[in-house]
């Protein structure tokens, strides 16, 4: 299954802030989602983010990073019980994970699940965000993710696959 959060609208990319339609992250995880076969379920922050004002987003993020603020989050819409093999997607925000992902996996059970990381970003890699991982699963098997430049999502099939095909997913 992939577990994903994202963020459309006014985004930072190639160095400018832009609008696009669906988030970096949800494009990623729905082409994993299409390659195999299964559902990709969305992470929802409750209020949602700005999505008109990119400067806004920032503020109100550098805040709960600085807060280790808890968000609220929607319910999912699936049980992640019988899951063993869960990817996770997430855009790097001040180099780490958004603190919506840290509240989802401070409230779910991870112990004995394969954790496959994936990350959209703007230059930083995955940042900080595998040791925050670590730290946030650790009875979860993190297993090597794959980190896509948001800008290039759109053509990130190759990319995709291959990383799939490398942890024998696909």
């Amino acid at each position: 299954m992939v577990i994903y959060f994202s963020r459309a609208g006014q985004n930072k990319q190639h160095g400018a802030a832009q609008f696009i339609n669906v988030g970096n992250t949800a494009l990623v995880a729905d082409k994993l989602a299409t390659q195999l076969g299964c559902p990709a379920v969305a992470l929802q922050a409750i209020p949602a983010y700005a999505a008109e004002d990119y400067a806004a987003t920032l503020q109100r993020t550098k805040a709960e990073l600085a807060q280790a603020a808890a968000v609220q989050l929607a319910p999912l819409t699936v049980d992640l019980t019988a899951q063993t093999q869960l990817l996770l997607g997430f855009p790097i925000w001040w180099r780490t994970l958004p603190q919506v992902v840290v509240t989802f996996l401070q409230q779910v059970d991870l112990a004995g699940k394969q954790l496959y990381p994936f990350c959209t970003h703007e230059g930083s890699g995955f940042g900080r965000s595998l040791d925050a991982l670590q730290k946030l699963a650790p009875q979860a098997q993190l297993l090597p993710g794959l980190a896509v430049r948001g800008s290039n999502a759109y053509k990130a099939d190759q990319a995709l696959t291959n990383w799939l095909q490398s942890l024998q997913l696909k």
